[in-house]
Parts: structure tokens; C-alpha cells; sequence
């Protein structure tokens, strides 16, 4: 999903220089507190293995004002690619969690898992890192396929910039990383998979969702949901249910994709509020 919330994902082949702090599991006055949830974008496999080591949070303790301009962003680009340039203010800050396998398909249409509850420095939230293992893997048609990391990517950086999470709640920041399950795959020619992961980064409070049931659950429906300026997609469960979250407040239109000789739908104007829930009830495709 590329959106603008205020908040940005992008991911990067580099890393920058590192510094871990941690003290404490509740917040002193110079921490706040950090609760990290995984969820997912869909895909059309039976499960999708990720293995996930260790996740990271970079915080900028200066305490400087943000007003969430792009050229803050260009200053966060340049300090990663310039390790000569004063960056002690940004500090890497390892956070706890139990390293294991996850079932990204698990957490699908508003779903979610906690990976990590914990204390981080007090400042504005720069990026996360997710460090991957080489235990991934995906099952399709019950058969089940080793997926490989691209060479450089066990450290996955999601960007984050702009005020929005500093309003979550004063010293408890609650953010949700989408892991998109579907976007993350690749297949190579020779019928090997890859993992190129896509993610990106939000907060329920300072963003909107939108949940529907569609029926009959033969359509095999797809949904996608988008705006100028955002798309995002789902695959409802067995019972028609889904869910889609992280959405920019903006009016969007909802596409459903049918198959199996049912006709498509497309529902106009669906108003998008930051922390609000657009609910489009039952929807009954025809043939």
C-alpha cells in the first residue's frame, strides 16, 4: 500500500551506524512506552513462514520541533548515508521479543499479533528494523516451498516521518507494521521463491479502516480499495469477513473482483475517518 499518512514506508538495502539503549521494563521520565503489532496484507498461498529475529526502533531524542516536512526526511537520508555527520541524537534502541517463525496469513483482515511491548528513549520515532532469519517458507496446495531472503535483505528498514505517532497517547506509542504476505513473495523463473518484504508502518488512532462481509463465499472475491492517492487490497476469509486497515482519512472506492461467473461490484464515495470504522455491511454479488 503507498500511502501518505504522515507516516512513510520504505524499505533499504543499508544500515545505519547503531547505538542500543534500554533500561527498565516501565517508562522513567526520560522513556515512553512502545507496543509493536504484526498484522497482513493478503495472499493466495495456504500459509506464509517469516522468521523474525529481533526488531529495532531508531528514536530521535533531541526533542527538536517536527513539523513533518519533507526536507526532515532528506535530513534522516542523509545522516544514514553520511556516518561522518553528527547523528547523536538518534539513537538505535533493540526492543524485546521472542524471536521465531511467524504465520503472516495468521494475522489477516484486522488480525494482529504483539510482538513487542517495551520500553524505548523518549523522542520521535525514525524507523523500525525488522532483522530476518533464513527459516522462511510458504505452503501452497498443501505442498510446502523454502523461500530465500535477497542477498542484503535480513535487515529490513521501515521509515517512519511526520508527527502522527506522537499522538497515539502521551507515553504509549501503539504501532501496527503490515507485513503484505502477497507483495513479499516473488517467483523466480526456475519455480524458487524469494522474499522481497514489503511493509509499512501505522497507527489505528491517526489512520481509518474499512470491513464488509461479501457473499457467497464462491465468488472468490478480491478487494480492493483505493483513492488518487492510496490503494490497498484484501481476500475475505471462509465467511465473506474482511478487513482493511491503515488507510489515510480521504473518500475512497471499494472494487470487489469476482470469479466463478459472478458479476463485479463497486461501491463509490466510502468516507475514510482517522479512527473510524467505514462499515459496508453484507455484500451480495450476483450472477
Amino acid at each position: 500500500m503507498a500511502a501518505s499518512l504522515g507516516l512513510l514506508m520504505l524499505s533499504f538495502f543499508y544500515a545505519c551506524d547503531k547505538q542500543d539503549v534500554k533500561s527498565g521494563t516501565e517508562p522513567g521520565p526520560d522513556q515512553s512506552k512502545l507496543s509493536v503489532y504484526l498484522t497482513d496484507g493478503p495472499a493466495y498461498f495456504d500459509k506464509v513462514m517469516v522468521d523474525i529475529q529481533s526488531i529495532a526502533v531508531k528514536v530521535d531524542t533531541s526533542q527538536k520541533d517536527w513539523d513533518g516536512n519533507d526536507h526532515h526526511a532528506k535530513d534522516w537520508l542523509n545522516q544514514c548515508f553520511n556516518h561522518d555527520q553528527d547523528d547523536t541524537a538518534a539513537v538505535w534502541d533493540t526492543l524485546s521479543i521472542n524471536p521465531g517463525v511467524y504465520n503472516l496469513l495468521d494475522f489477516a483482515n484486522g488480525a494482529d499479533t504483539l510482538l513487542t511491548s517495551d520500553v524505548i528513549p523518549k523522542g520521535r520515532i525514525l524507523a523500525f528494523r525488522l532483522t530476518l532469519g533464513d527459516q522462511n517458507s510458504l505452503v501452497k496446495d498443501s505442498v510446502t516451498y523454502p523461500v530465500q531472503l535477497f542477498p542484503g535483505w535480513e535487515d529490513i528498514y521501515i521509515r517512519v516521518y511526520g508527527a502522527s505517532f506522537e499522538k497515539v497517547s502521551s507515553g504509549h506509542f501503539k504501532i501496527w507494521i503490515d507485513f503484505d504476505a502477497g507483495r513479499s513473495i516473488v517467483k523466480a523463473r526456475a519455480g524458487s521463491f524469494y522474499l522481497l518484504p514489503v511493509l509499512k508502518a501505522f497507527a489505528i488512532s491517526n489512520t481509518g479502516r474499512v470491513e464488509g462481509q461479501v457473499l457467497p463465499a464462491d465468488a472468490y472475491p478480491v478487494v480492493s480499495v483505493y483513492n488518487d492517492t492510496d490503494t490497498a487490497y484484501a481476500i475475505p476469509g471462509r465467511s465473506g469477513f474482511f478487513m482493511v486497515r491503515g488507510l489515510e482519512e480521504g473518500d475512497y472506492t471499494v472494487y470487489i473482483n469476482a470469479s466463478n461467473g459472478y458479476q463485479d461490484t463497486v461501491l463509490q464515495d466510502v468516507s475514510v475517518k482517522a479512527g473510524g470504522d467505514a462499515r459496508l455491511g453484507n455484500i451480495h454479488l450476483h450472477k
